[in-house]
Parts: structure tokens; C-alpha cells; sequence
């Protein structure tokens, strides 16, 4: 865990002062690495930067809620002073790191870095989106180009100084740097020019690494050594390396690329680094390996066991065992303080809601996925060995699709009503589910769209949060004959909402707080007259009296799915910005010391907060 931070973040701007929360995430993929003169190896990965000691041990994990500009690493270059270039998804910075501390020296918010270079006593950088700038101090200059050029030309991955020529790697070929602009550089005869993905400079010749293999220039122009998928290119032990996706590292001898002797079994290699001294690194999907100056063979860095991705999209709580749901990678459990990944054949991996429904002594959970609805029965199996592994799959699985009378095959968010039913909301309308069935629910002949969120309020009305905005009406299957009159729309065109999209409902006492995609929130207020438990009851066919509802819109955010829960008397807004916090004063602040912006769900267990990020988890 992190220890010694010369960066101290709060989690949240209205809390009092607390201990510094714990970000949980996914550190087993290595986008780049970097030895350090100490025997310690710094590592980026995409969920935060991680300290190998001399040891081959794991250490600490910095993200963004330590002062990082990112928490996805993808650069880390070093600086004549002894400071690191750090490159993030959503900017660069320029630290210094001591053992177990950490220090932001300066930042260079908004853009990607890739790369940093001086060159003519210039710092030149690479960033991803906004080409070659100048950097001087907290300042950038962006560096122009000469003619009409790919727009591909803006995402820059590398740059390099030779014989006197500045060269930048780009998404759309090679630019070389002639007076003032950029020029765009040919290497690939008549062909179209390929990706770079790498630049080494070994005297006064330019190696380059691209998705279509390693080529060469210098005085005799510019040829392919060899062909292959490349991410890397080295100067290691004297010899240029790359480091590819499928072919792991390969050195350049007598003019072809050849396995590496005493190579690392690295396969998808996306990282290579070394030092004067001998030291070296080297990783990629398939782990990390670290090399000591004296020596030839490379030591493997185990995983740390943690969640599958850092995407997560779903959080659920049954007792104290917290499950986690992400988009891309499945389901993950953490019980007794460890974690461990849930897999079954039929639990698709894409996630998009849980719901833990209790069942007497045991419980069952319901997974929404993007390719129908998944119940998991029994208690979590036994922990896999150590690292990011996969546990035995649990002891039943059942999965419900459209086969099964889901109105659509995407599920996108669940509830369960206070008489124990669960809905289910679909990419087209939603469902009572149960005993292996759906049966529709929802006003008849309505294109509802997807159903991001279900809430049922004080009177026992279902709010349905849609696409063509948020209905309410009884809880009653539409089989059963309910009269479409029965539902109620509120949207733009009746004046209640900012848009249509409505992604998160959270009622409370006789008001119900409304989130949409891009119109923030808005509260609805129940009329004097509730409805009596019979008007709603499961066997009453006619439709119940609705009651007037007045809306009142609180605050401006771009609200994601299943985005608001109350935590006691505060409202908090999963957004695309942060979590928005609204005390019950009316007063909006936003959390800080996160790991990333995107914000998409949070829960309660106990004493504990969790907030769950598309860069990790956080606990507070």
C-alpha cells in the first residue's frame, strides 16, 4: 500500500480530515518501466504507477489520488536532473522518487505525454492528441507542421535526436523537424506510411518501430530489418531490441531480427527499458520481468492479486463481501481482505448492474450483462493461487435471455420492489424476473428504449428511467392487462426534465431524484394523497389514480447509469466529471483524491465507501 506521500489527497472536499483512502486496481498489464539507479524499477501500468524493489517485490501503487496528472501510465523518461518524466492518459508531470515517496515536481495538464527529448537544448514532448510542443516550465508551445498531413499526425508516441535531426513518431508515419515545422518523412517506399510506435537512436542511425515491423534510416535512406507487430525499440547490452506483441523481444543481428539469448518468456511485449549500467526491464499483457546490471537473466515480478480491470462498472454488497462488476473482464469478489475473479462459461463478461437478493441463510446474485441476465446461487467458490487468476466457477448459474422473455438482449440495470420481485431493465423495456422467466412490465405499445434505471417510490409506483425520458406507473405486469393509461411519461416535452435520457433514479421519503445523461438533476416531488397499497396491489388490474408531481432541477452533470445513491442525507451523483456531492443544505461539492474522473457507481458497507472509477476503485 502507499506509505510515505509528499502529496496528501482528500477524498472528499466536504469530509473532515481522514486517513488517505485505498485505490484498488488492475497493475498486471505493463504499458512502460523504467530501472532506477537505487536496484528499484518503476512500472506503469493502467492502474497507477507501481515501485519494484531490489527485491523483485511489489511496492507501492501511485495513482491520480496521489497527485498524479493520470492514473493510466504510458511514458516514463529520464531527466538530466534525476527527475522522471511521467507520461498519463490525461497529462504528464515531471517527479522525483525516493523509495517509498513520491514527489509531483511539476505538472502539464490537458495532454497525453508520450515522449520527452532535448534536443538543441529544447525540451521537446509527444503527447497523444496535441502533437510536438515545446515545453518550457508549465508552458507549452505546440511545434507546427508543413503541409497538409493525416490528422493521425497529433498522436505522437515518440520522439528522437539524430545526427542533428529531431524525429517524431507519429500515428499517421515519421516527421522530422526542418527549421520550424514538422515535415512528413517517407520509410515506406510507395506503400502507405505505417504507425510508429518507437524511435531509438544508435549513433547516426534512426531506429523505428511500427505495427508493420522494424525499419532503419540513415545516410542510405530508409529500409525494413524486418517485419512484425512492434511497440519498442531498445539500445540494450549494445544491441538495438524491440520489444512486439506476439514475438515477444528480438535483437537486430547481422541485419535481421533474431530471439533474444536468455530472453524473457514475454510474448505480448509492449515495455523495454534499460540502463548504462546493465540494468534492464520488460513487460507487456503477459507480466513484468526485471534484469540486475551484472546479470543476463531476467527475474519475473509476480501480479498482485487484484480486480480484473480497472473499468468498473458495478458494485454490490452481500453481508461483507463486496462484488464488482466491470465492463470488459467479468466479475471479481473481495472477502477477508483479498480478491479473487469469478468465472463461469455462461457469465458474459461485459457487466453492466448488480443486485444481491437475500434468500434465508444464503443469497443470490443477479449480474446484468451485455448479453442477458445471470444469477449466481451458493457462496463464492475458493480462492485461486496467488495473482490475477481465475477461481473455480460458483456452484450454479443460471442465465436468462430473450429466449426467456427479456424484452431485449442487453440487460442495463436491476431493482428489487419491497415485496421481493426483482426487475430487470433492458436495452428494450423491462421485466418482472423470476424462476427462470421474465414477463414485460411498462406502458403498452411504448418504445421505451433502454432502461438504465427502475425505482419504486413512497406510494409503491415503478419509475422507469428510459431513453425517451422517465415514466412512472404501478408495478404490474403488462400481461396482466394494465391499461396503458396507467403510466405516466415525464420528459423534455412536458417541461419536468433537461433530457430525455434518463440514467439514475434515487427516491427518498415522498420525493424522487431524477439523473439524466446530460441535463443533470432534477427532484420530483409526490403529491399530498398517497396511494394506498391495495390501489397497486400484483392482482389489481385497473389502473391506479395518479397523484400530481412538481420537478425541480438541483444541478448540472452528465449523470452515468444507476449514478445517484443517498449515503445518509447526501445525494451523490456518479458523473463523467467526478462525484458530484449534494448536502442537505443544497449545496453541491466534488470529491477529490480519486483515481479518475469518470465516476460510475458508490455503496455503503458498513463503515466503509466505496467508489468505483473507470481507473480503479476506491476505499474509504
Amino acid at each position: 500500500m502507499r506509505t510515505h506521500l509528499a502529496i496528501a489527497a482528500s477524498l472528499l472536499a466536504a469530509s473532515t480530515a481522514s486517513a488517505a483512502p485505498t485505490v484498488h486496481s488492475d497493475t498486471s498489464e505493463v504499458r512502460t518501466c523504467l530501472p532506477l539507479a537505487s536496484g528499484d524499477t518503476l512500472v506503469g501500468t493502467p492502474g497507477g504507477l507501481v515501485r519494484v524493489d531490489a527485491t523483485g517485490a511489489r511496492r507501492e501503487t501511485w495513482t491520480a489520488a496521489d497527485g498524479l496528472p493520470g492514473t493510466r501510465i504510458e511514458a516514463l523518461v529520464p531527466a538530466a536532473d534525476g527527475t522522471i518524466w511521467l507520461g498519463a492518459d490525461t497529462g504528464g508531470a515531471r517527479i522525483a522518487v525516493d523509495g517509498a515517496t513520491l514527489t509531483v515536481k511539476a505538472t502539464l495538464a490537458g495532454r497525453p505525454l508520450r515522449d520527452v527529448v532535448v534536443h538543441g537544448g529544447v525540451t521537446y514532448a509527444a503527447t497523444w492528441d496535441g502533437g510536438v510542443v515545446i515545453v518550457e516550465g508549465a508552458r507549452t508551445t505546440p511545434v507546427p507542421y508543413r503541409g497538409k498531413v493525416p490528422a493521425g499526425r497529433l498522436r505522437v508516441a515518440a520522439l528522437a535526436s539524430v545526427g542533428g535531426t529531431l524525429y517524431a513518431g507519429t500515428a499517421a508515419g515519421l516527421y522530422a523537424l526542418r527549421g520550424k515545422r514538422l515535415e512528413r518523412v517517407a520509410i515506406n517506399g510507395d506503400k502507405p506510411e505505417p504507425p510508429v510506435a518507437g524511435l531509438a537512436a544508435d549513433g547516426d542511425r534512426l531506429w523505428i518501430a511500427t505495427a508493420e515491423g522494424l525499419f532503419v534510416r540513415d545516410a542510405d535512406g530508409a529500409r525494413v530489418v524486418a517485419a512484425g507487430d512492434l511497440r519498442r525499440v531498445a539500445l540494450v547490452d549494445g544491441a538495438i531490441t524491440t520489444a512486439g506483441i506476439g514475438d515477444g523481444l528480438r535483437r537486430v543481428d547481422r541485419g535481421r531480427l533474431l530471439a533474444m539469448p536468455s530472453a524473457p518468456a514475454l510474448v505480448l511485449a509492449e515495455a523495454l527499458a534499460t540502463t548504462p549500467a546493465g540494468a534492464a526491464c520488460a513487460g507487456g499483457l503477459d507480466g513484468l520481468f526485471v534484469r540486475k546490471p551484472d546479470s543476463t537473466a531476467w527475474r519475473e515480478v509476480a501480479a498482485r492479486p487484484g480486480l480484473p480491470s480497472n473499468d468498473v462498472s458495478a458494485l454490490a454488497a452481500d453481508g461483507d463481501r463486496l462484488w464488482v462488476g466491470t465492463f470488459d473482464r467479468g466479475l471479481a469478489v473481495r472477502e477477508h481482505g483479498a480478491w479473487r475473479a469469478v468465472a463461469h462459461p455462461d457469465l458474459d463478461l461485459r457487466i453492466n448492474a448488480l443486485l444481491v437478493e437475500p434468500q434465508g441463510d444464503r443469497s443470490r446474485l443477479w449480474v446484468a450483462t451485455a448479453a442477458g441476465l445471470m444469477t449466481l446461487d451458493g457462496d463464492a467458490p475458493p480462492s485461486p493461487a496467488p495473482g490475477r487468476g481465475t477461481a473455480e466457477p460458483p456452484s450454479h448459474v443460471t442465465r436468462l435471455t430473450r429466449r426467456d422473455g427479456l424484452p431485449g438482449r442487453s440487460v442495463m440495470s436491476l431493482a428489487r420492489l419491497r415485496d421481493g420481485r426483482v426487475i430487470a431493465g433492458t436495452s428494450s423495456g423491462a421485466a418482472i424476473v423470476g424462476d427462470g422467466r421474465a414477463t414485460p412490465i411498462g406502458p403498452r405499445g411504448a418504445d421505451l428504449g433502454n432502461v438504465w434505471a427502475i425505482a419504486e417510490d413512497a406510494d409503491g409506483m415503478l419509475w422507469l428511467g428510459t431513453t425517451t425520458g422517465v415514466w412512472r406507473g404501478p408495478a404490474t405486469a403488462a400481461a396482466k392487462g394494465v391499461a396503458a393509461d396507467g403510466w405516466q411519461r415525464y420528459s423534455v416535452a412536458t417541461g419536468h426534465l433537461h433530457d430525455d435520457w434518463v440514467m439514475a433514479i434515487a427516491p427518498r421519503g415522498r420525493s424522487v431524484w431524477v439523473g439524466s445523461y446530460k441535463g443533470g438533476v432534477v427532484r420530483f416531488d409526490l403529491g399530498p394523497l398517497p396511494i394506498s397499497s391495495a390501489t397497486v396491489s400484483t392482482d389489481d388490474a385497473s389502473p391506479p389514480a395518479l397523484v400530481p408531481l412538481t420537478a425541480t432541477h438541483v444541478g448540472d452533470a452528465w449523470i452515468n447509469p444507476g449514478g445517484l445513491a443517498w449515503d445518509g442525507d447526501r445525494l451523490l451523483a456518479s458523473t463523467q466529471e467526478g462525484l458530484r456531492i449534494l448536502d442537505a443544505a443544497g449545496r453541491w461539492t466534488t470529491a477529490r483524491g480519486l483515481p479518475g474522473k469518470d465516476v460510475t457507481a458508490t455503496l455503503r458497507v458498513g463503515a466503509t465507501r466505496w467508489i468505483a472509477t473507470r481507473r480503479g476503485l476506491t476505499e474509504q
